[in-house]
């Protein structure tokens, strides 16, 4: 009888510790869900950017530079502690890189400066596409609901604006301004930006994309820790999926076709035998 009790404390000891790793850790196949909001609190208030490196069936292919900085309010007068932080008042998201791309025989530079408020609503954007031979320059300020474009290379040099409202067609838009250069490469990747609703009108921009949140963990050398997943559904079954630490660091973005992106600071690839 004793043996048969401590049997089943046993196993329900063995049961608990279980369904609490899966509570912590998730499974191994999937990882129990976590509000979204907390996850992109989080990577929007981490303290350190995240410097990635882009690599393709296990090459080098150039690096991503991915910041997020906050508008800071600080306290205001005589007896208010000074330095101390009273309020955000929005963002500057920050991206900045160099990859290699084969089909241009060319290295593509890019940098993106977005603008939003404090309720993470975009309020302008500047970006920039430089294969050394062209380059493009993309502007927007939401109040204007136009979209920018300036081109200068081999194709000479001009100027483009296209309404929001025309923005629903992406496919469209990349006919228009990106090119026979570009063109190909970033059409296959197009989502749909929009929906027209009562009115002509288009809502408002999202990139069309379902995901969600997980609790996950992943080593980092030979430390186990605990993070957060990602999964971004995308047509044909293919996803992409974004590792990021408690603190809102990126650590590794895996996207289809062999394209992934490591956080340089972190000993996530295994180091090359002599």
């Amino acid at each position: 009888m004793r043996r048969l009790v401590f049997l089943v404390l046993l196993l329900f000891w063995m049961t608990m510790n279980v369904l609490l790793w899966r509570a912590e850790y998730g499974d191994a196949s999937h990882g129990s869900r976590v509000s979204r909001e907390v996850v992109i609190e989080k990577i929007f208030n981490a303290p350190d950017a995240s410097s990635l490196q882009v690599f393709q069936n296990g090459k080098s292919l150039g690096f991503v530079r991915w910041e997020i900085i906050p508008d800071e309010i600080y306290f205001r007068g005589t007896n208010q502690p000074i330095g101390r932080v009273e309020s955000i008042d929005g963002y500057t998201l920050a991206v900045d890189g160099r990859v290699d791309v084969e089909p241009l025989q060319s290295k593509l530079r890019f940098t993106l400066r977005t603008g939003l408020d404090s309720d993470l609503n975009w309020q302008n954007l500047l970006a920039t596409l430089d294969t050394s031979k062209n380059v493009w320059e993309f502007q927007s300020i939401r109040t204007n609901q136009l979209l920018e474009v300036k081109y200068e290379g081999a194709l000479g040099q001009w100027e483009r604006s296209t309404s929001f409202d025309e923005m629903h067609n992406p496919a469209a838009l990349v006919d228009q301004f990106a090119g026979p250069a570009l063109g190909p490469l970033i059409k296959p990747m197009l989502p749909s930006l929009g929906q027209a609703q009562p009115g002509g009108r288009v809502g408002p921009l999202s990139l069309g994309l379902e995901w969600d949140a997980y609790n996950d963990a992943m080593r980092l050398g030979s430390t186990r820790v605990r993070i957060y997943r990602l999964e971004f559904k995308l047509p044909g079954e293919r996803q992409i999926t974004v590792r990021v630490s408690r603190v809102g660091e990126i650590l590794q973005v895996q996207f289809p076709g062999q394209l992934l992106m490591d956080n340089e600071s972190i000993p996530l690839r295994k180091p090359k035998e002599p």
